[in-house]
């Protein structure tokens, strides 16, 4: 304010002579044109308010939201080891900390389980043998007769019974993932001592985060042994909030800094727009991957937080200017253009501009006769702007463009009686889904992304189940059985005279139960996800099912997952869920005073936190027929007939207007075109050149769209619809 003061009293005590080519300068410092915007300063006055300028350039000028993210593993780079039968550690290879290979054996294991089954390999090789020698001399002494047929038959049965057993067998040493040569050898010589023992494998390469064991320590199939991470890369958990969600899409930059650390920010893209908020927050996840171990030396550990800045887009030589440089006169903003600058007087251009998005201290130009190398001012804008106050609100046509206005001629309509609820989107019960394993096991492959769009059947991912193995070997020794028992009864019946009818009834009736329990058995796997090909396969090749497929009940899209390799999970226990969003539900909660007034076929406006300018129309269709007790309102479900432009997500809040009664006829205008100062209800009216009133109105009913005008309007007036906060603003700012 000195320097003001300083400026307008300032009187030279000599006359300023003109020079060649240039008016004569000002007597008193400055002199300013209000009507062109042009201001004349001397070089005294200049530097008395220490006046200085930018440079007006073009570039890129990206913008911005600004969030958290947190640092999370991906799924298919976390895994646990576990034993797949109980035993005991005779020798460790790694320790924590360790960086180990795919593949690599972590340990070594004894088992009981692991010798019985050599035992059991051992003893039906060496009974197949021993059959098959009494079987070849049985037959050449049925021929001849001295050896009655039911007792080459008997040997025949047990020669396939061992048979089954070594099927059986091969197939259990298999599902362990043991060596085949080793197998081989046991079945080549079963009468050599074999000592197999067990080997722990990582599936995946990275570091040792967890061993708690010791040389020989007891462990237990269900026992986590060890822990491994790949940190080679990570992800970047994203929180957004839902008013940001319509602005974030694949493929943005965005840029993490670490709370812990003022290091280098880390640069990554985003690969996955999540399509369900978060239960707890209700704000909606997205997520980037950042690699890790750069020349930089950045260190990405699962946990750590930070500060996420995401770039939305934005223009690649964008006119951009210092926020510094901006003035305000009234609803219009503007900046100081230096024209010309000598050594006695500078002049400077008053030029209205049309202004985006800010980013610090730099503002974007998208409209105003401003060019490239021009240059504004950026010290003394608020002493010298002042100088450009036309005591009225007046909008030029940069400045309109700039807060969006936008008139409306004023007549008569009508507004309905509304309510206004509260609701959220609902995705129906049978567009939601839970995929999980029909059986307890470990979790082996992960075969899908955050995100994803699948579909009804396809694999999900690989559980490794006992259960699923001990049901196969079930079906399989079944599956032998009945064979086996077809066969005898085939033969019974071909030899009615040397077989009792008793004997042959017998067979039959252990065959229907064979075959019966075998049906049931095939109708297990196929309810735990297996295809009817792949139990053909089994039956035919005699080779077990490695692991079982979680596969996805419905089409949809994957919202949600927390799992990782080698997690024990059992039986129901929930793994992914799947949202098809192809359709939804808005679910409005009504006030026990409201509910009156609500029935089904009325017509609803929706508009959603995530874009509230966009209305959707809609009409209710359900009632929940009853008041919830926790807070008192009836809940009830609107099917709408258009969708928004953005994609819906489950629990997205919306504000939903009820039209509930007759409708109310008078002067109409939008709701938007009234602002408040206090209690008391104004519209800016516009007059000639564009210039604008603010005027006390009094309102009467109004819905979610207008108001009725009781007084302070007459029909044919305009008034703003659009941009009228902006004008209150400029309003107090010449007050």
């Amino acid at each position: 304010m000195r320097r003001i003061f300083i400026l307008v009293s300032l009187a030279f005590a000599t006359l300023v002579y003109a020079h060649e080519g240039h008016r004569p300068l000002p007597t008193r410092g400055m002199e300013v044109d209000a009507e062109t915007g042009k201001m004349v300063l001397t070089k005294t006055s200049r530097d008395l308010l220490d006046v200085q300028t930018a440079e007006v350039t073009s570039k890129p000028f990206e913008h911005t939201i600004w969030t958290y993210g947190s640092i999370v593993v991906p799924w298919n780079q976390h895994a646990v080891i576990a034993s797949p039968l109980a035993g005991r550690i005779v020798d460790l290879k790694v320790s924590p900390g360790e960086t180990v290979q795919a593949g690599q054996v972590v340990a070594v294991m004894e088992s009981l389980e692991l010798e019985q089954l050599v035992l059991e390999l051992r003893a039906a090789q060496v009974d197949l043998l021993l059959s098959e020698k009494l079987v070849a001399n049985l037959g050449q002494a049925s021929q001849s007769g001295a050896v009655p047929g039911a007792r080459l038959r008997e040997s025949q049965s047990k020669l396939e019974q061992d048979r089954v057993a070594i099927e059986l067998g091969r197939a259990k040493w298999q599902a362990l993932r043991l060596p085949i040569v080793t197998l081989n050898t046991i079945l080549r010589s079963p009468e050599t001592e074999h000592r197999q023992l067990l080997e722990l494998r990582t599936p995946i390469g990275g570091v040792v985060t967890h061993a708690d064991l010791s040389m020989g320590k007891n462990v237990d199939p269900k026992e986590h042994l060890f822990e491994i991470l790949d940190l080679s890369r990570v992800w970047l958990k994203i929180q957004v909030l839902e008013k940001d969600l319509t602005k974030v899409a694949v493929g943005q930059q965005v840029s993490f800094q670490r709370t812990s650390s003022k290091a280098v920010p880390v640069v990554g893209t985003i690969d996955v727009v999540g399509a369900s908020l978060d239960s707890e927050s209700y704000q909606g996840t997205v997520w980037a991957t950042l690699e890790n171990g750069t020349s930089n030396g950045v260190s990405l550990l699962p946990g750590v937080t930070g500060k996420v800045q995401i770039n939305i887009g934005g223009n690649s030589g964008q006119l951009v200017i210092p926020f510094s440089s901006v003035m305000r006169d009234g609803a219009e903003r503007f900046a100081l253009v230096e024209q010309e600058q000598t050594a006695v007087a500078s002049i400077y251009q008053k030029q209205a501009l049309v202004l985006g998005r800010r980013s610090g201290d730099q503002i974007e130009v998208l409209g105003g006769n401003l060019f490239p190398g021009d240059r504004v001012v950026t010290r003394g804008v608020h002493e010298l702007g002042g100088y450009f106050a036309k005591g009225v609100l007046k909008v030029n046509a940069e400045s309109a463009r700039d807060i969006g206005l936008q008139s409306e001629i004023v007549s008569h309509g009508a507004v309905a009686e509304t309510i206004t609820i509260a609701g959220v989107v609902d995705v129906p019960p049978t567009h939601r889904s839970i995929a999980s394993a029909q059986l307890g096991g470990a979790i082996e492959q992960i075969l899908v992304d955050r995100g994803e769009t699948v579909r009804k059947g396809q694999v999900l991912a690989e559980i490794a189940s006992e259960s699923f193995k001990n049901l196969q070997l079930d079906l399989l020794k079944t599956n032998l059985d009945v064979i086996l028992t077809t066969d005898i009864v085939q033969n019974f019946r071909s030899a009615t005279e040397a077989i009792a009818a008793r004997q042959l009834w017998e067979m039959e009736s252990q065959l229907n139960q064979l075959t019966s329990r075998r049906d049931k058995l095939i109708q297990q796997l196929l309810t735990v996800g297996v295809t009817q090909q792949q139990i053909s396969d089994l039956l035919s090749n005699r080779e077990l099912m490695l692991t079982m497929s979680v596969r996805a009940p419905i089409d949809g899209v994957v919202v949600g997952f927390d799992k990782f390799l080698g997690h024990v999970v059992s039986p129901e226990e929930p793994l992914f869920e799947i949202h098809d969003l192809s359709h939804a539900w808005v679910q409005g909660f009504v006030s026990e005073l409201d509910f009156p007034r609500i029935g089904i076929g009325q017509n609803v406006r929706v508009r959603f936190d995530a874009a509230t300018d966009e209305i959707v129309v809609g009409t209710v269709t359900r009632s929940g027929q009853a008041i919830s007790k926790d807070d008192r309102t009836l809940s009830i479900w609107i099917d709408l007939k258009t969708m928004p432009s953005f994609q819906l997500q489950h629990k997205m809040m919306a504000r939903i207007s009820i039209e509930t009664g007759a409708k109310n006829e008078g002067l109409r205008i939008p709701r938007q075109a009234i602002v408040h100062e206090g209690l008391r209800p104004y519209v800016f009216v516009e007059g000639e050149n564009r210039t604008f009133e603010r005027r006390y109105v009094v309102t009467g009913p109004s819905d979610d769209l207008g108001t009725l005008i009781s007084s302070g309007l007459r029909p044919g007036e305009a008034i703003a619809i659009r941009g009228a906060r902006e004008l209150q603003s400029g309003y107090a700012a010449l007050k």
